[in-house]
């Protein structure tokens, strides 16, 4: 079963629904403007009802997918709107992914990110994120994409 429908504002984006074999994906793209982080928020909480994930999970989640889109958008695509974010929702019985892709045609060093993210003070302006997905999360992983950057990040439900 897959259904395909679009929203629309200001800046239109796409959403599909689609459902494959045991896995439910819903998939979003959309500009690189920082109100596309609210709406994954929202689109997320609808996933938090139908799979009635607890209020402790939800809010680790959360903070993951606020960190995770809006570094997409200001350090992958760097605030330029014409380029995408894709998110994908995945969720099976045991767990839940969220998969994050931004256009950015430059190559990043993972490595010496999650490096540097682990000498940051949780204050400091720059690097927490990536250190607050490590920690909320049950799996965090970094992939060079063609045409752009990806993450996975995962959480086991109980």
């Amino acid at each position: 079963m897959s259904a395909w429908f679009w929203w629309h504002s200001r800046a239109p984006s796409a959403i599909l629904l689609s459902m494959k074999g045991k896995m439910n994906t819903v998939s979003l793209n959309f500009i690189s403007d920082l109100r596309y982080t609210e709406f994954c928020v929202l689109v997320l909480s609808y996933i938090k009802n139908f799979l009635m994930i607890d209020e402790e999970d939800f809010f680790k989640i959360e903070i993951a997918l606020r960190e995770v889109i809006n570094n997409a958008i200001v350090h992958g695509n760097q605030t330029d709107i014409s380029k995408r974010v894709f998110v994908d929702f995945s969720w099976q019985k045991a767990g839940f992914s969220i998969r994050v892709r931004d256009e950015n045609p430059h190559p990043v060093d993972f490595s010496a990110l999650v490096e540097q993210a682990e000498k940051t003070d949780l204050l400091a302006f720059r690097g927490r994120g990536i250190m607050i997905m490590r920690s909320y999360m049950d799996k965090v992983e970094f992939f060079k994409r063609d045409g752009g950057s990806e993450i996975l990040l995962q959480k086991r439900l109980q």
